[in-house]
């Protein structure tokens, strides 16, 4: 197996411990945004602590569902799609 391999191997193993800490590096973002406030707010809802966290998190959110449920099933061929052209 090569190094890379090994590596990968590794990294698998210990999923959890780097789930966990980007997590972490999540949430001291989210904190960090309550404290520093890098700019004046240009829009009114921009005044709020954690407002782009959330907006960030919920048109992702948004962009799932609708990728899930309208645009799937548009683009998407049923299982019997090349044997039914052949």
């Amino acid at each position: 197996m090569s190094l890379f391999g090994m590596l990968l191997d590794a990294l698998r193993a210990r999923r959890c411990l780097f789930g966990a800490v980007f997590f972490l590096g999540l949430v001291g973002l989210v904190v960090a945004n309550l404290f520093l406030r890098p700019h004046e707010a240009e829009f009114v809802l921009d005044a709020y602590p954690g407002f782009w966290s959330a907006f960030g998190l919920l048109v992702g959110l948004a962009m799932v569902i609708v990728m899930k449920k309208i645009v799937q099933p548009m683009i998407s061929r049923g299982d019997d799609y090349y044997e039914r052209n052949n």
